[in-house]
């Protein structure tokens, strides 16, 4: 029976690949092989359990996922990615290992004749897995981002086009009809340069995911500009693939394909668009989808990858078509995402590169690299592309190492290139050409994010060189605040506090109130400045975001219009993991002095908590530690007023300060200090002197700042009946800690400093304590379960300069 193949397909000199995918169809008998063992028990003498391809089946995948999560296990604290295990497990569970060693047994576990049922999941994998890179890919990021990503994604995708059309051409077969190993070589150049040097943006954002830079400035370029080369990318090779079915095929055959294409193209962005936005609002506000919609489209992705591959076009790209016409951030999308993509991503995409690294004879091809053209070529080509996109990367301004960074960032490799070498390889025969090319991936993959990481840390950008705090804020300048909330309870607790800061016109407040929202449906962290009327999606906007924006927008209706404050308002849509980078970054570029964050724990009014995030209180650490100016977390713990008290006005807001010494106790009493400028503001500070103190432990500079702070206090107490300073004498922690715990529901909010010296004797014994670290020791008991006045609490972390910045990250 005649064979049909990839060797007789033409290959698209875009990309290098087939452009279209032919399924390798023999006329080989299979054995006949039972799917159920009759058990362990009943099974005939001399025969294996490993015989019935169910069983057979489900020892393969345990020995698969076992070897690579075990291997991970330790990889990862080398900053490996997981591909690097899954390749690693299917190197030795084929020729160079597992068959090489045990021979009778790979026989049985992992048998000659093609494994069709593996092959079969990989496939369906791969097509999810585009279903879901189409389905996080937000195209509007093209038109956001500036013209520097623009022209850099045009270059980066005009290098490797023309380096692969031009080494392609070298070896064509036209040229030397008779020279049946130039085929071979044109081929396998084609598929694997094609591969090794295109920039995929999938690959790019998961490589920026697991290394926790998406949102800082390179990771938004390098998404910017591999987007614009991804979609410059399939409308040429789209364009190109049906021009040369004309002229090697057939023009009749090729007229067929591009009608056809086009036909279900249209299906695509018309009927099922329509069907989509439908579906989306036929499904009411903080509902979820019905489950026919997401079993609807999960079974139109399957039928476009079988229709696409029937009329000529490749089989992901209906499938990848159909994730782009749905919304990103809408319900539907989140909804697939949370169902598809753990089977997709954890399962059959792992299977698919642990079976496509079975065909890999790591030792056959050591023993043969000087003939394998197409890796050496394919190298080559690589390295050629760093070069070029590290020269585009230094003409566009970036410094060496930032260029150096984002060169191995837009060149990642990793599951897509092992598909295209599933669809277009010839894995299956073990053919040097194909199966070196995931050794060149195995390589690329797993040296390119230990080296990012220490090419490019994005903390250093905030790390501070000038004074960007309250204690040293002028008197009569703006005072610029960063307010974050991830509810509108924390949005109504922050104007709460900033009511009562005293804005003047001498010294207005600006406040840039940023609600926080988690990425779940797409790749694209987003930052959007509602002042310049930029909207998150083509969706409606979640109702918690609307009205954590109403909240600041009231409170700027409150004070705008005397031009004590003005609020500009953003959302930042990002992975909680990396929200950080978003809040450091704008207070960064608006000059914040101070940070407000809110605590993961709440409250209700009783004084039991209700709830918390863990989440969070990493993005509160991390933004602690990164953060270019001061930072305060609120504890808002007179939540049972509710949404109400936003309305509520009090004639009196009796603030305290809790002072032990140390810059951020300082920088604690200077905000309650201005705070004291208001007439409605009753300040107390409560100074804790120890009786006997060791001289040995104090510095004196600081006792020396401490007493300047102090002083000013002092000089204000004649002028202002409202301010009182009242000295508390202990001995240890355990009499701080009780005059603390004394304080009852007459104070409205507490402010204390989260750090002090290790050395202080006042706080002695509470830090061993604590169960909150980042409030420090006084914040940890103020928002302690037995603390149960409903009293608010700021703790203040004073800005950190670039002196200290290193010990802190290390």
């Amino acid at each position: 029976m005649e064979t049909t193949s990839i060797n007789e397909v033409p290959i698209n000199t875009t990309t290098g690949l087939p452009f279209k995918n032919i399924v390798n169809l023999t006329g080989a008998c299979y054995e006949h092989v039972t799917v159920y063992t009759p058990g362990i028990w009943n099974s005939e003498y001399g025969e294996s359990i490993l015989e019935h391809a169910f069983y057979r089946f489900s020892v393969q995948l345990l020995l698969m996922f076992f070897l690579s999560h075990s291997m991970h296990f330790f990889l990862k604290y080398l900053h490996m990615p997981r591909i690097t295990s899954e390749i690693m497990t299917g190197i030795l569970l084929g020729p160079s290992g597992f068959e090489k060693w045990f021979p009778n047994e790979a026989k049985l576990v992992f048998p000659a004749s093609p494994n069709q049922i593996m092959a079969a999941l990989s496939k369906i994998g791969y097509v999810f897995f585009a279903f879901l890179a189409g389905v996080k890919m937000d195209p509007s990021l093209v038109q956001q981002s500036g013209k520097k990503s623009v022209f850099m994604g045009i270059l980066i995708f005009i290098f490797p086009f023309t380096m692969v059309h031009t080494i392609t051409m070298s070896f064509r077969p036209e040229f030397r009809p008779s020279n049946q190993l130039s085929i071979g070589i044109y081929k396998g150049v084609g598929i694997v340069l094609g591969a090794i040097t295109t920039s995929q943006f999938v690959g790019v954002s998961h490589l920026l995911n697991q290394l926790r830079i998406t949102n800082s400035q390179l990771g938004h370029l390098a998404l910017a500009s591999t987007l614009v080369s991804e979609l410059l990318r399939f409308a040429y090779s789209s364009m190109l693939g049906y021009m040369e079915a004309m002229l090697f095929i057939a023009r009749r055959a090729g007229v067929q394909a591009i009608i056809f294409s086009m036909m279900l193209v249209a299906f695509i962005v018309v009927v099922l668009r329509g069907l989509v936005l439908w579906s989306i609002r036929n499904t009411p506000q903080d509902r979820p989808m019905k489950e026919i919609y997401i079993t609807f489209v999960v079974g139109m992705i399957l039928t476009l990858a079988s229709v696409g591959d029937t009329v000529g076009m490749y089989y992901l790209f209906g499938p990848f078509l159909l994730g782009l016409v749905i919304p990103a951030g809408s319900p539907l999308a989140t909804s697939l995402i949370a169902k598809v993509e753990t089977p997709a991503a954890g399962i059959f995409a792992p299977i698919m590169v642990m079976f496509c690294s079975t065909s890999l004879d790591l030792v056959k091809f050591l023993r043969n690299y000087a003939k394998v053209l197409p890796f050496r070529i394919s190298l080559i080509g690589y390295f050629l592309k760093l070069g070029f996109t590290f020269v585009v990367a230094l003409g566009f301004e970036l410094p060496v190492r930032d260029a150096a960074a984002y060169t191995l960032i837009v060149n990642a490799k990793g599951i897509l290139e092992i598909g295209v070498l599933l669809s277009f390889g010839n894995l299956g025969s073990r053919q040097l050409e194909s199966t070196s090319a995931i050794f060149l991936i195995f390589i690329l993959a797993s040296i390119a994010p230990p080296i990012i990481r220490l090419l490019y840390d994005p903390s250093k950008q905030y790390i501070g060189y000038k004074r960007k705090c309250l204690q040293y804020a002028p008197d009569n300048a703006p005072l610029h605040i960063l307010a974050c909330a991830h509810r509108q309870d924390d949005a109504v607790a922050v104007i709460k506090f900033l009511e009562f800061s005293n804005p003047t016109r001498q010294s207005p407040l600006t406040v840039y109130g940023l609600c926080l929202e988690e990425l779940i449906s797409s790749f694209t962290p987003l930052l959007v400045n509602h002042q310049l009327g930029q909207k998150k999606s083509t969706t409606k906007a979640r109702p918690r975001s609307h009205n954590i924006l109403d909240v600041f927008n009231y409170f700027e209706s409150q004070f705008g219009s005397n031009k004590l404050a003005t609020v500009h308002t953003f959302t930042a849509i990002s992975y909680l993991k990396q929200m950080h980078e978003d809040i450091c970054s704008l207070a960064f570029h608006k000059a914040a002095s101070l940070i407000v964050l809110p605590f993961h724990n709440k409250w209700n009014g009783r004084g039991h908590m209700v709830c918390g995030s863990e989440d969070l209180r990493h993005l509160n650490l991390n933004v602690l530690d990164r953060a270019p100016c001061s930072v305060a977390i609120l504890v808002d713990r007179r939540m049972a007023m509710g949404l109400s008290s936003m309305f509520v006005t009090s004639a009196v807001y009796r603030v305290t300060v809790l002072f032990v010494g140390g810059s951020d106790d300082r920088e604690a009493l200077a905000l309650a200090m201005r705070m004291a400028g208001s007439p409605r503001v009753h300040l107390t500070v409560v100074q804790f002197i120890v009786d006997v103190q060791d001289e040995t432990v104090v510095d004196r500079w600081e006792a020396m700042l401490d007493a300047e702070a102090l002083r000013v206090v002092k000089l204000e107490m004649p002028t202002n009946s409202n301010v009182k300073l009242v000295e508390e004498r202990v001995r240890d922690g355990s009499d701080t800690s009780g005059i603390v715990r004394e304080m009852g529901d007459n104070v409205d909010l507490v402010v204390v400093g989260r750090r002090h010296d290790t050395g202080c004797q006042a706080l002695s014994g509470l830090a061993q304590w604590m169960e909150v670290p980042e409030l420090g020791p006084l914040g940890d008991v103020l928002a302690s379960q037995d603390f149960t006045a409903a009293t608010s609490v700021l703790v203040i972390q004073q800005q950190i300069m670039k002196a200290s910045h290193s010990s802190i990250l290390n």
